[in-house]
């Protein structure tokens, strides 16, 4: 049984999320000439399921953050731009998104320390 999108096949793998014949359409849509192992559609399909798996919870997770019973698509999008930086289109993000703190190393500020202190030693020395 296939979806309409032709994502879903349960004759093939009843617990894959997706088809090996969808893993080949979006191959061939890359390279038509290419074609894959079976050893690397089964690490394909299961790498899949493994990403559709984690960005469920995560989502699910931040749901429940909510206090909500609901799974929005900004929760998953929320996770999906944040820790993977994918933007998932047609769906305004400005809500969700947030200036990052740039985190600067503390060895950097001790030497952007030492050089305005050396700057400061030399003008006081000149004057």
């Amino acid at each position: 049984m296939t979806s309409p999108g032709g994502g879903l096949d349960m004759t093939e793998n009843p617990s894959s999320l997706i088809s090996k014949r969808k893993i080949q359409e979006m191959v061939a849509q890359i390279d038509p000439s290419e074609r894959l192992e079976p050893e690397v559609e089964d690490i394909l399909l299961e790498l899949a399921d493994e990403f559709i798996e984690s960005v469920t919870q995560f989502a699910c997770r931040l749901a429940t953050h909510r206090k909500s019973s609901t799974l929005e698509v900004k929760d998953v999008q929320l996770h999906l731009e944040r820790n993977w930086n994918i933007r998932i289109p047609g769906f305004a993000s400005e809500e969700i998104r947030s200036v990052r703190k740039s985190t600067v190393p503390s060895s950097h500020t001790q030497k952007l320390t030492a050089v305005n202190n050396a700057k400061a030693a030399i003008s006081t020395t000149t004057k």
